[in-house]
């Protein structure tokens, strides 16, 4: 039977098995930054600044 004449195509064994389509993602836009929360800002501006210091103490 061909795919053409099934009534069911997802009770179709061939057809249920088949790879999923992969998922279309949206382009990063600048303007989803504005979506982050501005405490999680804060605590990257800090660990940034700490792990910043920390490399430049080391290698000074």
């Amino acid at each position: 039977m061909s795919h053409d004449q099934h009534a069911h195509p997802a009770r179709c064994c061939c057809c249920a098995h088949a790879a999923p389509q992969p998922e279309e993602r949206e382009p990063f836009r600048l303007a989803d930054l504005a979506d982050i929360p501005r405490n999680q800002w804060i605590g990257g501006g800090i660990m940034f600044l700490v792990i910043a210091v920390l490399i430049l103490f080391r290698h000074g």
